[in-house]
């Protein structure tokens, strides 16, 4: 999964309004036959190894994750990646692949036991648009 932290001065974490882009595959039986076993296994698209079944997410599970965590889902977007040109493509399908956008609603006080199933399940934290060193440290925590 890859995430995305925009705010200004605190980040997400801290701060009502700031946005969460994710990207992350969904977890469907299309998505383990072409992200594991086809372009792992077959093609060699990618090195054997890189995606860990586990790890996927389906859309409805990532939105509950995010809501229990003071975030509201604005938008689910597909992604399709075209091997033979090398792009990527937005799309309505989400069988695959998917782009997440969240919006920090609340404040939190206390991190309910999903925001450690979301950590757990990050491969990839990137923080941008603050300008804070800690808050970076913290975020790739």
């Amino acid at each position: 999964m890859k995430i995305l932290d925009v705010g200004c001065g605190g980040g997400l974490l801290t701060e009502p309004g700031g946005s969460l882009f994710i990207t992350t595959i969904n977890k469907t039986q299309l998505s383990y036959a072409l992200g594991i076993v086809f372009s792992e296994q077959i093609a060699g698209i990618v090195p054997k190894g890189t995606h860990t079944w586990e790890k996927f997410v389906s859309p409805e599970t990532l939105e509950s994750i995010l809501e229990s965590n003071g975030l509201s889902v604005q938008t689910v977007v597909g992604m399709l990646y075209n091997p033979f040109s090398g792009y990527w493509h937005w799309s309505e399908n989400t069988s695959l692949n998917y782009a997440a956008h969240a919006v920090k609603s609340r404040v939190q006080e206390h991190p309910t036991s999903a925001e450690f199933v979301l950590k757990g399940e990050t491969e990839e934290l990137q923080a941008n648009a603050c300008t804070n060193p800690a808050v970076h440290e913290e975020l790739k925590k």
